[in-house]
């Protein structure tokens, strides 16, 4: 009876594969905005804090999800944060981490740092992919979805396995 169980138990685990990594065409932005710019509304005291870096950012053409821009900053070696500025509103909407780069030793193992993209985002689509450390823990793959009104909304989070994880 055991053996049985656990012959039912391994099957289970061998058919459940991970869930793949959506395409940015699963999630297409309605049109991409190419006129000039709303000025962005800074609001909170981190925005003001980097207004100037928000202000240059957000002057650039659209990046992101038909009609947002992703001014950003470094906050140490290997680590970045960035806020999303709506080019048609000027609303600001603070990103909820930092984000570091994979660890080296997963890297070493899997092509380098030219194999993964921190970030990966079009201007048409409102996906975006992060391959990294969010707030120093939780190495591994985030896909966000970009929601008009309400800012990034998590869609799928794979962990790297614990011997990457960083020590607590």
């Amino acid at each position: 009876m055991q053996f049985c169980l656990a012959c039912v138990l391994t099957f289970i685990a061998s058919t459940q594969a991970i869930e793949k990594r959506p395409a940015f065409s699963d999630f297409p932005a309605k049109e991409v905005f190419s006129g000039t710019p709303v000025s962005p509304k800074l609001v909170t005291h981190g925005q003001r804090i980097f207004r100037t870096r928000i202000r240059d950012g957000a002057n650039g053409p659209v990046e992101f999800a038909g009609h947002y821009t992703l001014p950003g900053w470094g906050c140490g070696a290997g680590c970045s944060e960035l806020v999303i500025v709506d080019s048609l509103t000027g609303k600001v909407y603070d990103v909820p981490f930092s984000l570091q780069d994979l660890p080296f030793s997963w890297l070493d193992e899997h092509g380098g740092d030219e194999a993964h993209k921190r970030m990966d985002y079009r201007p048409d689509s409102r996906l975006m992919k992060i391959d990294g450390c969010l707030n120093e823990v939780d190495c591994g793959f985030y896909d966000y979805v970009m929601q008009d009104g309400k800012g990034l909304k998590l869609v799928r989070k794979e962990l790297l396995s614990p011997k990457f994880q960083p020590k607590q």
